[in-house]
Order: C-alpha cells, then structure tokens, then sequence
C-alpha cells in the first residue's frame, strides 16, 4: 500500500473538521477528496503532508510514518498547494531547479529534467518568462511541473483545475 490514513480525527475548538477519516491508496491509483467549502478537505490534506497533527488517528506513506519520518515521504511526494507557491523573481527554469534542489537533487540531474518538464506542461517557449508573465492557466501547469521534478511516488494535488483552461 502507497499511503493509509486511519481513523483521522481534527477539531478546532468544538468545530470537528475532519471526524474518523479512514483511506488508503494503492500504487497506480487516482484518489480524490470532494465536497463543500468547510467540509475539511484541505485539513485532511495538511494532516496527510505533515503540516498539521491530527488530534487523532495515524497517516502512513511508503510504510513509514508520515510525522516520525516526514523527510523521507517529502522527497518521495510531490505536492501541488491550492495556492500559487512560485516564486516570482525566478524563471520557469529556475522555479524547477530550487524546487529540485529543496529535493537534494543534483543541479545536472534536474537541468536534464527541465527541458521534459516544460515540454509536458506546454512553457517550453516561456522556460526564460517569470510567473507574473504566465496566465493563470500556465502558472499552474508550472507549478505541476515543478511538482514532478523528483519523479515522486506520490503525487498530491489540491485543488487541481484552478485556474486551468479546459481542453478539447
């Protein structure tokens, strides 16, 4: 099993946002979250990278445990936030070359992964243009890009149509 979260309880105060949450997801499968606004779908996802403790419950990714080894699961994941993480004074290149190197990749291994990176997010002709020449559209392809530079195992995507143009 790639990752399994168990009875995963979360309260502010006496607003329960996530209450007894139990999945898990096998290699080579999609998994997604759904539901309203307020329903803890972005909680449960902080719990599951680390970013917040559960009151309750345990989350495991590759056999280990997410908070007793969270830099080992980091640098098998790849993570797409909801909100925009680029950074603005850098290049498309550059954006996936720090991103790698907060990875501990080598900079020659990840300058071979950027032309295939740009190339699979259609920016091969923006690899010089900073985000804030980018459409929302193309920031986010970036930051997926960027997300898969460490070929991850596993792959966390929240909110992942924002922004993006529907294609035929």
């Amino acid at each position: 099993m790639l990752f399994q979260a168990t009875n995963l309880f979360k309260s502010y105060g006496e607003n329960k946002v996530v209450d007894d949450l139990s999945f898990h997801i096998n290699a080579g499968e999609c998994f997604g979250i759904i539901g309203p606004n307020g329903a803890g779908k972005t909680t449960t996802l902080k719990i599951c990278l680390g970013q917040t403790r559960a009151d309750c419950g345990s989350v495991t990714a590759f056999g280990m445990d997410v908070q007793a080894r969270l830099l080992d699961v980091k640098k098998r994941t790849g993570v797409v936030s909801q909100f925009d993480t680029l950074d603005p004074d850098f290049s498309c290149e550059e954006n996936i070359l720090a991103y790698g190197r907060y990875y501990g990749m080598r900079d020659a291994d990840i300058r071979t992964r950027i032309p295939e990176l740009l190339d699979f997010a259609a920016l091969t002709h923006k690899a010089k243009a900073r985000p804030g020449e980018l459409s929302g559209g193309m920031k986010r392809r970036l930051s997926l890009a960027r997300a898969l530079v460490n070929r991850p195992q596993l792959l966390v995507l929240d909110e992942p149509t924002t922004g993006l143009d529907p294609q035929a």
